[in-house]
């Protein structure tokens, strides 16, 4: 503070042409640019990595806020598992970035084909209080024949879709500032590590069998015997096919959160011993990738 005719000052380091100070320089809201930190010679690389450990410990903190049920598993042709938060895990994480959504439209009503089948979108914009990043013109919608919608008619029905449309855009906004649309299989677990949370919770989308397979239907060709259990995440072994010079087999669905513990049962054994009553069959070991 300076002093001026007797007056105590404060000085305004947060105006607009203030340069940044050495320590505001650390917080991922501060825009910086390469000149500022090539100005701090050493002290660059401490403020870049003391911004990107506030950025990787709020994704930890966003993703151990949540729960199985706010994910949704998709799984690659080549293997790989990502998953997508879902509108209501969104919630749980938008106020710890600080992300605001603003400049909401009303919600706007498309007709579909037949009188009960209608859609509603909503547009938006929001903004991230943390890194000052901003997105435009975002949109949401929902649909009277999402499955939320089953058993209501009237305005019920369109309260509950207009509700979602809303709770779509938030989610979107959040998704995109928060960097949520995509997170590794691997950085979900480790997030969840010392928790009771579980991978073999989440909910499975696309790569992970037909619709009807994810909710327990068997499929054709498959033997109409119980599966075997992955003794190592406690899921229901998924039946694999047999192909090329490999027999038919049942692995884990959820075998890349333990690479490291292979689970695979011959599904000709497992068939025969379990319309036998024999004791269930052993894991057989095979080379790593045999799940796929």
């Amino acid at each position: 503070m300076d002093a001026v005719k007797g007056q105590i000052l404060d000085v305004d380091d947060d105006r607009d042409d203030a340069p940044p100070t050495t320590l505001m320089l650390r917080s991922p809201e501060v825009p910086t640019t390469l000149g500022q930190l090539a100005a701090l010679k050493g002290e660059a690389i401490e403020i870049i990595e003391a911004r990107v450990q506030v950025i990787a410990t709020l994704r930890t903190a966003s993703i151990r806020a949540t729960h199985p049920e706010d994910w949704l598993l998709f799984k690659s042709p080549d293997e790989r598992v990502i998953g997508y938060l879902q509108d209501a895990g969104c919630d749980r994480v938008r106020d710890l970035w600080g992300i605001e959504v603003y400049d909401i439209s009303r919600p706007e009503k498309v007709a579909g084909a037949e009188p009960a089948v209608f859609h509603y979108l909503i547009t938006g914009s929001g903004r991230c209080k943390l890194t000052r990043q901003t997105v435009e013109a975002m949109e949401g919608g929902r649909s009277s024949t999402d499955d939320f919608c089953r058993g209501k008619t009237g305005a019920d029905l369109e309260l509950a879709v207009r509700k979602a449309a809303r709770a779509n855009l938030d989610g979107n906004v959040t998704r995109e500032l928060a960097g949520m649309k995509s997170v590794p299989l691997d950085e979900i677990e480790l997030a969840w590590a010392a928790t009771n949370k579980k991978i073999a919770h989440c909910r499975q989308g696309r790569g992970f069998g037909t619709g009807d397979e994810r909710v327990g239907a068997t499929r054709a060709g498959v033997p109409d015997v119980p599966p075997p259990i992955c003794p190592h995440c406690h899921t229901k072994g998924v039946y694999r096919p047999a192909k090329n010079n490999r027999g038919a087999f049942y692995g884990c669905p959820q075998y890349a959160t333990h690479p490291d513990q292979k689970f695979i049962i011959d599904a000709a054994k497992w068939e025969k011993e379990q319309l036998a009553g024999a004791a269930p069959a052993a894991a057989t070991p095979r080379e790593p990738g045999a799940e796929g």
